[in-house]
């Protein structure tokens, strides 16, 4: 692939997520030069976590159960009933 657009590396790094192979044997099969499709995945990836990655603002009371806090990198804290227990966790 020469001088791919953003577009299209977009969805080759979307083809590469929903492979299941490692970054270095997906580019032996598409012919692609590792370092190269790395930038692009880095880079590609910055700009969804950046898109999808922030806080929601809670504005309904706590129920019984608690709240469930779903961090971008996929941590997840169940039950907590106190949201001061919510500001000790994110510190800026």
């Amino acid at each position: 692939m020469r001088r791919a657009n953003q577009e299209q590396m977009e969805a080759v790094v979307a083809s590469y997520q929903s492979s299941g192979l490692t970054q270095r044997e997906f580019c032996i099969q598409h012919s692609l030069k590792l370092p190269t499709f790395s930038y692009w995945y880095r880079k590609v990836c910055a700009k969804t976590e950046s898109v999808t990655s922030g806080f929601t603002e809670v504005t309904s009371p706590v129920h019984s159960a608690g709240l469930e806090v779903i961090f971008p990198n996929g941590t997840i804290i169940r039950g907590i009933h106190d949201l001061s227990v919510i500001q000790q966790l994110i510190k800026w």
